[in-house]
Formats: structure tokens, sequence, C-alpha cells
């Protein structure tokens, strides 16, 4: 059984321990500080990179209720499949999204969403301390 998965996991978890990822945003709604997807993208490509790991993405359920004037809620079951591009060794892990959307965007949002939660538990991403 190949461990360069684990490796590549392990590296890229090792550098995040690091530098984190900053709750740089603000929900004017919720008044709460949050990282956007913009944020988990933009710190983990590098890395994933470097690293020889990619990251694929199934979604295993969708569901939609229609909530009237609020528009739909979505909500995704997301596997997401970290596979060393060295050897190609697998790792599997699953999240869930939600999305409350007036528009088309529900299902994007809800992935996006499955996706965040996915890296930030998965790397372990810390938030930097001031």
């Amino acid at each position: 059984m190949s461990v360069l998965v684990y490796q590549a996991i392990n590296a890229v978890t090792a550098e995040l321990a690091e530098t984190g990822i900053a709750k740089a945003h603000r929900n004017q709604e919720g008044d709460y500080l949050y990282r956007s997807i913009e944020d988990v993208l933009g710190a983990l490509a590098p890395l994933l990179s470097r690293h020889r790991l990619c990251v694929l993405p199934r979604i295993l359920s969708r569901d939609v209720v229609r909530s009237g004037s609020n528009g739909q809620l979505v909500s995704v079951h997301a596997a997401f499949d970290l596979v060393s591009a060295l050897d190609g060794s697998v790792h599997t892990i699953e999240s869930f999204g939600e999305a409350l959307d007036e528009s088309d965007k529900g299902t994007a949002k809800a992935i996006s969403s499955a996706y965040k939660s996915a890296m930030l538990q998965a790397f372990c991403i810390p938030v930097p301390q001031e």
C-alpha cells in the first residue's frame, strides 16, 4: 500500500499550520468573520501543486427545497478524492454543503461550502493568531 497521498496531505497541512488562513471577511447580516472560498482556494492551490496532490470532487447527492420568495435551499453531499499525482494513491473525504440562493447559483454555492468545509478540516487549517 502506498503512502504518498498521506505524505502529500501531511506536507500541505504542515505548511498551512505555519500560515493559516485569516478570517478576513465580515458577514454584515450575521456580524461574524469568515474565510471565503477564494481565500481557501488561493492558499491551497500553490501547495497542492507543489506537493503534487489533486483534489477531485464528486457530488454524491443533491437536494433542493423551494422556499418561496427567499429562493431555493440547496444541500449537497460531496466526496473529495485526494490523489497523489506521483503514484495515484487516494484518500477520500466526505462533506456536506448548503446554500440559500435567489437565482441559479445555489448548487455552485453549496458545492463551494462543502469544499471549503472539507479542506479546512482535512488540512486542519488554523486561523492565524494576531
